[in-house]
């Protein structure tokens, strides 16, 4: 297999560019927080209030184009790296120190008349994959814990888009890509991009999104022919015949109702994975104003799913999914976070699972339980969110974690994240995760620290 390493220039020249940005956000004016809520890793980039002064722009964004040469020359350049170093150690394995440098690159053109092109690479470097273990391609030393971060280059996303724009709430909206792309939906337990890892998971398919010109519904469908996994060029991709239909309609701020379906069926790559996935997700938001103008907040989560093998799934099984999640706010205080998560078993021959979800984000940072157990799992969560001066939001994250059938207690886990919004350019992330096995399951020691720039 041949091999992609990163130089030590390379290397160097990341670790200054950390450096020097480190010091240059030091002075900046505007900082934000970044919440780091159970399981999330990185908060999405605010909308600048003058975006023409945003970097990657070729010309003002706010000014349409004047025809179809201009609107393909004068577009946008998206530019993203992420320099990371994780450690690990499971009992009965070597420890894995992984230095990884993931670079993306890509371009996008102006709308004209509300068609677009975007098409980006992905570049991932490692100073040397002998200290991990990647078992999905073989990259690595196989003795060593497992870090899921092959090197490789390969296009992440490439697909034409058509978006209506300047809508009223009456208005039908429309936004319809074909290619290569990446899709999230809902909080990503079903469909998502595992974007925790070095390459994310991105999806050849159709996907629609539209209003039907009703205020405050969603209707969205995609039918997705490949999945672009997370392990690079080289990895064990799937060929999929799979459909996703989501619906959402917002009724009150305390009540959203987004019933939904997934078809998964990868027959030719992956048979075991191919299932059908039918149920509905619950969401609202509750809050009020406190004598001291404080805002409190209560958000909840509410799902529930059923799941039946489908296609030439080996195994016949049906089983349950339900899951549970409060969150209270305090505005320049912190939040306080419960939930629990069921994943149902039938007999012990095969339990829920989520082929295409960002299970990182589930059950641990630990990912001990990325694929669910035959005997099914049960998780009870509890986490504390902390506002910190200068914009730090560090959390604590407690499992305890049993299976379904037998009712086995499988361990528990305690996970650490804290991150910083430097600019809206810069941002810097430190994690770590400890799990403690029960009844023969390993001990896992985890660890990372890494610094993202995006233009």
């Amino acid at each position: 297999m041949t091999q992609h390493t990163l130089s030590r220039p390379l290397i160097a020249a990341c670790l200054i560019s950390c450096i020097s940005g480190f010091a240059f956000a030091q002075d900046t004016t505007q900082q934000a927080a970044n919440e780091a809520s159970n399981g999330s890793t990185q908060a999405e980039s605010p909308v600048l209030e003058n975006p023409k002064l945003d970097f990657g722009y070729i010309s003002d964004p706010s000014i349409p184009p004047k025809d179809i040469f201009e609107a393909l020359f004068s577009g946008k350049i998206h530019l993203n790296n992420r320099f990371r170093v994780e450690l690990a150690d499971t009992t009965g394995l070597d420890s894995s120190t992984a230095l990884t440098n993931r670079l993306r690159l890509g371009y996008e053109t102006k709308p004209f008349h509300g068609f677009s092109l975007f098409i980006e690479m992905e570049n991932v470097a490692t100073l040397d994959d002998n200290n991990y273990f990647v078992p999905a391609t073989g990259d690595g030393t196989p003795t060593r814990t497992v870090v899921a971060d092959p090197p490789g280059t390969e296009v992440n996303q490439a697909y034409a888009r058509y978006k209506t724009t300047s809508l009223g709430e009456s208005d039908v909206s429309l936004d319809f890509k074909a290619g290569r792309q990446r899709i999230k939906l809902d909080d990503d337990r079903f469909v998502g991009n595992v974007g925790w890892r070095q390459f994310e998971q991105t999806y050849d398919a159709v996907s629609v999104s539209t209003n039907l010109g009703v205020d405050k519904l969603t209707v969205q469908y995609a039918y997705v022919w490949h999945v672009q996994r997370i392990f690079g060029p080289d990895g064990p991709n799937w060929d999929s015949d799979s459909h996703f239909v989501r619906i959402s309609y917002a009724f009150m701020p305390e009540l959203t109702v987004t019933p939904f379906v997934y078809l998964l069926d990868f027959d030719s790559n992956s048979p075991a994975n191919s299932v059908n996935n039918i149920g509905v997700r619950f969401t609202g938001t509750i809050d009020r104003d406190t004598d001291d103008a404080e805002d409190l907040f209560f958000n909840y989560e509410l799902t529930y799913a059923h799941q039946s093998d489908a296609g030439m799934n080996p195994t016949s099984y049906e089983a349950d999914f339900f899951a549970v999640q409060g969150k209270v706010t305090k505005k320049g205080l912190g939040a306080l976070i419960a939930g629990y998560q069921f994943m149902g078993s039938d007999n012990g021959m095969a339990a829920f699972r989520f082929p295409l979800g960002t299970n990182h984000k589930f059950q641990g940072f630990a990912d001990q339980f990325l694929t669910t157990p035959a005997t099914g799992l049960q998780d009870l969560y509890v986490t504390a969110v902390v506002e910190l001066p200068h914009g730090i939001t560090p959390a604590i994250t407690f499992h305890q974690f049993w299976s379904d059938q037998g009712n086995t207690d499988l361990g528990f886990e305690t996970d650490l994240v804290a991150s910083k919004k430097m600019n809206d350019n810069w941002s810097v992330l430190v994690k770590a995760a400890y799990f403690d096995g029960h009844n023969g399951g390993p001990d896992t020691t985890k660890f990372w620290l890494e610094t993202t720039l995006h233009f």
